[in-house]
């Protein structure tokens, strides 16, 4: 499969590439630093636009005190208090994201930060921009919310790609895909996740329903709006699971409108360009200071500074 645009998830990517490579360091300025999640980016990210081709963006996120969301739900993706090692991690994941921005503008990558937002709007707001221009868009991530922007026509639609295991990446390009692995259509996806809940957003869902009632529920009624209004009764249709959870929904009926809000994807967010200073020379001098041999070959430059054509 070959498209017209490749949008990888910035610090997702980073942040996962960056195990294989965990002990990968070198001496900047009498320092030593880890560059392991560069050098992994550096190579998924060849790897990946070898496979699909086209116009490359990266996308990452706004700062976390500014988020939308979390002006809306104070918990929304809260952590538990990290530990010194991993506050280490975080340190060093910060300074690497820097040090890898500064690589992809001299390759000339298009690049942008969400502004009161996440990567995964800025992903939205690229996919849309390049669709509305009949532009086929993949998107590389591991994050489960993208998938509700899978669309057709096949050839000029929106496919999600997940990272598997051994570099099998997982195609979703249509929406029965989607209902196979979560039960429902791709617009579906923040109903389900507001009625059953995201752990990995902190968002908790309706005490007691689980994914496989949230997605009965949302087969039968299509949204939240419709489920909470068949709960107080006021559809005069079939109720498809037990009586015990009418109550709870009602109870909840505020939060779950909160909560598919949170978990909704939408083109209309301002994101910041972060400038393209597009330079072999320059990303020579980066490879040289973080002593990634292997990417200084002439056919890996070749290949590289295509990504940012």
């Amino acid at each position: 499969m070959k498209v017209d645009n490749l949008i990888l998830d910035g610090r997702h990517m980073l942040y996962r590439t960056s195990d294989a490579f965990r002990s990968l360091t070198t001496i900047v300025d009498e320092r030593e630093i880890g560059c392991g999640g560069m050098y992994g980016f550096l190579t998924v990210a060849l790897r990946v636009h070898k496979r699909y081709g086209g116009k490359v963006w990266v996308a990452w996120e706004g700062k976390r005190a500014d988020n939308f969301r979390v002006e809306l739900y104070p918990p929304y993706k809260q952590k538990v208090e990290p530990t010194e090692e991993q506050l280490d991690f975080i340190t060093d994941m910060v300074e690497q994201e820097l040090r890898l921005k500064a690589m992809l503008r001299a390759i000339g990558v298009r690049q942008y930060e969400g502004v009161r937002c996440e990567a995964d709007d800025v992903m939205t707001w690229v996919a849309h921009r390049q669709n509305k221009a009949n532009e086929s868009v993949l998107i590389y991530t591991g994050d489960s919310d993208l998938r509700q922007l899978v669309r057709g026509p096949e050839g000029k639609g929106v496919v999600v790609v997940a990272p598997g295991r051994r570099a099998d990446d997982v195609l979703y390009d249509n929406a029965w895909k989607v209902k196979e692995k979560h039960g429902v259509y791709p617009k579906m996806l923040p109903d389900l996740k507001a009625l059953a809940g995201d752990s990995s957003d902190n968002i908790p869902g309706v005490k007691g329903i689980g994914p496989k009632t949230a997605v009965q529920l949302i087969e039968e009624y299509t949204d939240v709006k419709s489920v909470i209004l068949a709960a107080a009764g006021k559809d005069g249709g079939r109720w498809p699971v037990a009586e015990r959870f009418r109550q709870p929904i009602i109870d909840a009926r505020r939060n779950i409108l909160l909560f598919k809000r949170l978990t909704t994807l939408a083109p209309d967010v301002e994101v910041k360009e972060i400038p393209r200073r597009r330079s072999q020379k320059t990303l020579v001098k980066h490879f040289m200071m973080y002593k990634f041999r292997s990417l200084l070959t002439a056919s890996e430059l070749m290949d590289l500074m295509e990504m940012g054509k």
